[in-house]
């Protein structure tokens, strides 16, 4: 077959959800190479149009770019946010409240369509079910140590006797955008006529640790309490005065680590732990949980390791391609 003969290589693109503010994946993008990427941002969705029918979906940008489902290669959902992240919806409802949380069901269904088709990159939904904080607790016992909780609403209803943290289940703002945020409480001043989820605050903690799990890869990070007098170490890590430094997992925590995942059903997901003198106490799952800023220089490996993953499965849709899975994908960048 002659030049002149043969077929145009097919360029699939990288369809990536988020929002234009996402930080992550404005620091994942150089490392996909030259790749086309569509970033799809659902807080400027008033910037696209799309139609999504029986014979599959079509995105168009601001600027005219267009991006078919049959052309897209792998599909990355980063994160839903919007701008501002959280809004105060009046008792009767409001439009804003309406369009966003159909919006979401559009990314989420576009993010459901491409796992159907192998085509669902790093973040993946749970093929065992829904995993909120109860049932992560629950099975966490399983493998790790975990701080006694309870939820509880009522009068008299709380048995704890230990110093107690309270958190929240969800991520629902609570008037005027305020979130509920780990706090140390004395659980005798918690106002029985709200629900609330408390715990055992661990005292002996010296270290918070997070680790990023991706597809039986651990890559784990410390922050010391020496000196931090608060309860949540992701304050300062988001107001940017927290350090976090690389550390080292025992076998058995890796394993144990690894073996929860598998459980979970997940493919991709952020950890967080205490640790004492005895090892790590669970703390809870996200599973698209922020990691960016635990490798914001990318000199860890965290973010060429999610790069990696999403052309993986980038290259699996293209066809006639012969690739080697074991290959390192910067070798041709």
């Amino acid at each position: 077959m002659g030049e002149a003969d043969r077929l145009p290589l097919f360029r699939a693109m990288i369809l990536i959800l988020t929002c234009s503010f996402d930080q992550t994946t404005d620091l994942l993008l150089p490392l996909l190479g030259d790749v086309p990427i569509f970033r799809f941002n659902i807080d400027l969705w008033r910037s696209y149009s799309w139609v999504i029918n029986n014979s599959g979906f079509r995105l168009r940008d601001h600027i005219g770019r267009t991006c078919d489902e049959s052309e897209v290669g792998a599909v990355y959902l980063r994160k839903l946010l919007f701008n501002p992240a959280r809004i105060d919806v009046p008792a009767g409802g409001s439009e804003e409240d309406w369009c966003r949380h159909e919006l979401v069901h559009v990314w989420e269904g576009i993010r459901d369509l491409s796992h159907g088709n192998a085509k669902l990159a790093v973040v993946c939904p749970s093929l065992t079910g829904g995993w909120n904080k109860m049932r992560q607790m629950r099975v966490a016992a399983g493998f790790f140590r975990i701080p006694e909780w309870q939820i509880h609403q009522g009068a008299g209803t709380c048995t704890f006797t230990e110093p107690t943290v309270v958190k929240s289940l969800g991520s629902s703002a609570v008037g005027e955008g305020s979130l509920v945020m780990v706090k140390q409480v004395d659980h005798r001043s918690l106002s029985p006529g709200f629900p609330w989820f408390v715990q055992q605050l661990v005292k002996s903690a010296t270290h918070d640790v997070t680790v990023a799990h991706i597809k039986g890869r651990n890559f784990a990070f410390e922050f010391s309490r020496d000196g931090f007098d608060g309860v949540d170490c992701r304050i300062p890590t988001f107001q940017g005065t927290a350090s976090w430094k690389r550390t080292t997992l025992s076998p058995e925590e890796d394993t144990a680590i690894t073996a929860f995942m598998m459980t979970t059903g997940y493919t991709f997901g952020r950890l967080d732990f205490l640790r004492d003198e005895a090892g790590l106490w669970f703390l809870e799952i996200n599973p698209n949980g922020q990691f960016a800023w635990l490798d914001p220089q990318g000199t860890e490996g965290l973010l060429k390791a999610v790069a990696d993953e999403i052309l993986l499965t980038h290259r699996r849709s293209m066809p006639g391609e012969v690739w080697d899975e074991n290959e390192d994908l910067n070798s041709s960048r």
